[in-house]
């Protein structure tokens, strides 16, 4: 299996890009949700041979996950804790498209281990979606990765002395 490197030295997907203010008009409208599931820790069975994942069922589409969402979920499960990918990454070591990737990562049924979905950002470093929604549940995605020692501007942006690698 081929290694994925999280926030590389020499990349030109994590330098400081410009904030957009259709992001943080975004985040301002978000609706923080009374209760924060920061859960990191909770591991859910993963199939490893091709056997088990043919015959393996999301529970969250009732669907069987695709070759292609499991060669997402084998890359994204290679980036480490307190460190974080994009989908654009992820999407160019696939030869594939981010949204592609973020479709599949939308679908994920084995967060939050062994597949860290939410060590996921878009190019720009904003917090982004998680698991299909960007109205409340990217407060879940952002209690988890703080959790793990990333931070986050008042307008949903990676801090930048977080964008470079560390």
């Amino acid at each position: 299996m081929t290694k994925v490197v999280s926030t590389p030295a020499h990349s030109r997907h994590f330098g400081a890009k410009p904030r957009s203010a259709a992001r943080s008009r975004l985040y301002a409208r978000a609706v923080v949700p009374r209760d924060i599931d920061d859960d990191i820790d909770t591991t859910h069975a993963y199939p490893e041979t091709a056997e088990a994942r043919k015959t393996y069922v999301s529970p969250k589409t009732d669907r069987p996950v695709t070759e292609f969402q499991y060669r997402v979920y084998d890359v994204c499960r290679q980036v480490p804790s307190g460190r974080y990918s994009t989908y654009k990454a992820i999407a160019e070591h696939l030869r594939s498209g981010p949204r592609a990737v973020g479709n599949a990562l939308g679908k994920n049924p084995f967060c939050p281990q062994p597949i860290p979905c939410h060590r996921i950002l878009p190019s720009d470093c904003y917090i982004g979606g998680f698991s299909g929604d960007t109205k409340s549940k990217i407060f879940f995605k952002k209690a988890k990765l703080e959790k793990e020692g990333l931070q986050f501007d008042d307008k949903g942006f990676l801090v930048d002395s977080l964008q470079q690698p560390r």
